[in-house]
C-alpha cells in the first residue's frame, strides 16, 4: 500500500510540474513582439506568378490582363518590379517600394498624401499603412 501511495504522489506532482511548465509556454502575445510579427510587418510578400499580394483574393485569380513587357498582372504591386527568375519578392511597409532595392528606405522621397508611403512606389495606395 505504501508502494501505491507513493507512485500516486510521484504521479500527481510531475502532472503539477507539467502543468506549471506548458500553461507558461502557450501565453499568447498582445503586443506582437514575436521576431515572426516584426519580420511580417516590415514587408508584403508578393506572389512571383503574378505580382499580386500573396494570399491575397486575386492572387493567380485566372482571367487577369498581363503585361506585354513582364507577363505578371498588369497593374499588380509586382507588375514590372519583380526581375524574371525572381524565388521571392516583397514590399516594404515603411517606404512602400520594394524591399532590398536602391530605393527601399531611401531618405527625401516624396510621400503620397493618402498613404504616407512614397509617391509612386509599387506599395502606394496598395497597402494599409498601420
Amino acid at each position: 500500500m505504501k508502494l501505491s501511495r507513493k507512485c500516486i504522489v510521484m504521479v500527481m506532482g510531475a502532472a503539477l510540474v507539467g502543468l506549471l511548465l506548458c500553461g507558461n509556454g502557450c501565453k499568447k502575445s498582445d503586443e506582437g513582439t514575436s521576431a515572426g510579427t516584426a519580420k511580417a510587418a516590415d514587408s508584403v510578400a508578393l506572389c512571383v506568378k503574378c505580382g499580386q499580394f500573396k494570399g491575397s483574393d486575386v492572387c493567380c485569380k485566372p482571367d487577369q490582363a498581363t503585361c506585354t513587357k513582364c507577363s505578371l498582372v498588369k497593374g499588380s504591386p509586382g507588375c514590372c518590379n519583380i526581375p524574371k527568375g525572381a524565388e521571392t519578392a516583397a514590399i516594404c511597409t515603411k517606404c512602400g517600394q520594394m524591399k532590398g532595392s536602391e530605393s527601399c528606405c531611401k531618405p527625401n522621397q516624396t510621400t503620397c498624401d493618402k498613404c504616407g508611403l512614397v509617391k509612386g512606389s509599387p506599395g502606394c495606395c496598395k497597402i494599409a499603412k498601420k
